[in-house]
């Protein structure tokens, strides 16, 4: 029950029905939604009432906020939010993902943003805090890592609305990587040592991530039905080596491999893996699974080598999923390969059957002109 008390200047509450002191100020009480008892004061009675009123109201609504709850700081309520945060089918969250989550709040959120109170954290700060994130990805990672947190407030009855609403912020505008082209694949694959001559080609030409390339066991790949099976991937957290399925249910798949693959896999299982089937494909020079620090040295080399040091070892997936699309893979043919959800990275490949479809129009003007010459499929430059 809200109830307003007369408090003196030194203190003490009067009781009911006295008259107030020169001075004395007004104490309301109230109950939050949840029956936590809380208090104000205020210098006049008006002021009080008007205040009690306004809080029954939003209880009666559903949009009473307790401003005691949204005391605590961002950086607390964000790095609790990490440790307790579950993905959407309920399972707690991967060691990666939650390493990554601790780098981009650390990084990107707490020396802004940090020692704000959760209340106090209007849409204004979260523009001007974003219009400072620099980097090509990292600021649309780190709004949308702060606009889920600030969801859950919401959720918790901390806040009443969510101050994430920066439109467009969420977006990754990155742009658009190099692909190597078929010949410089190849001189990748020839520059590279030759126990990474394998770990290049499946890359170019399966689409398999790092932490799937480094994680495949001898058991996993199938030469005789051309089969990859992607179960598991290897990822490095806080320098900590995490065997553990992929990140997404989608990622756990089956890839057929080209045929020209099959004899260089077949070469590098006899020189360079081991008879056990849970030896892994692709290791170390001295046998140790591969970590991504030390491949990037002869990676490096291989690049420059070939004339391309722009390259990132991930473009090679993006060349072997151009190279599907060119085939022309369809959108959830392409989302099998990728191990994907969602078909926005699928769709993004399809851009390479512009081409199949501009030779398609070249063979229909031959067939208008009665001309018998049929044209073989290119494949798009960059793409193959």
């Amino acid at each position: 029950m809200a109830s307003i008390d007369i408090v003196t200047v030194d203190g003490r509450r009067l009781p009911a029905g006295s008259k107030a002191p020169k001075g004395s100020r007004y104490r309301a009480r109230w109950r939050t939604p949840a029956g936590a008892s809380r208090t104000r004061t205020f210098e006049r009675k008006v002021d009080a009432e008007q205040f009690l009123l306004s809080a029954e109201h939003a209880k009666s609504l559903g949009a009473y906020v307790d401003r005691a709850a949204g005391d605590v700081t961002v950086r607390a309520f964000g790095e609790r939010w990490i440790e307790t945060r579950r993905g959407r089918d309920g399972a707690p969250l991967r060691a990666r993902t939650r390493g990554l989550y601790r780098q981009l709040f650390a990084g990107h959120v707490v020396s802004t943003l940090g020692h704000f109170r959760l209340r106090d954290v209007t849409p204004a700060a979260v523009r001007q805090w974003h219009n400072g994130l620099t980097g090509s990805t990292a600021p649309a990672k780190a709004y949308r890592l702060l606009r889920a947190m600030m969801a859950t407030a919401v959720e918790d009855e901390l806040i009443l609305r969510n101050p994430c609403r920066v439109a467009g912020a969420g977006v990754e505008r990155a742009p658009e990587r190099p692909l190597p082209t078929r010949d410089e694949v190849w001189q990748l694959a020839n520059a590279i040592d030759a126990r990474f001559r394998a770990l290049v080609l499946t890359a170019s030409f399966v689409g398999l991530r790092w932490g799937e390339l480094v994680g495949l066991r001898r058991r996993d790949v199938d030469l005789a039905e051309r089969i990859v099976h992607v179960a598991r991937q290897l990822v490095e957290v806080d320098g900590v080596l995490v065997d553990g399925p992929p990140k997404t249910a989608a990622g756990v798949r089956s890839v057929a491999i080209p045929l020209m693959l099959v004899g260089e896999l077949e070469h590098h299982f006899e020189q360079f893996v081991g008879v056990d089937l849970d030896a892994l494909v692709f290791v170390g020079a001295k046998g140790a699974v591969l970590r991504r620090s030390n491949f990037n040295k002869v990676w490096s080399r291989a690049r420059d080598e070939a004339g391309r040091p722009d390259l990132h070892l991930h473009d090679l997936r993006h060349y072997a999923n151009t190279l599907a699309a060119s085939a022309g893979a369809s959108t959830r043919e392409l989302m099998s390969r990728l191990g994907h959800t969602s078909p926005a990275a699928a769709l993004r490949y399809q851009h390479a059957t512009a081409e199949r479809d501009r030779v398609i129009a070249e063979r229909m003007d031959d067939l208008i002109a009665g001309r018998s010459e049929r044209p073989t499929l290119r494949v798009l430059k960059g793409a193959g």
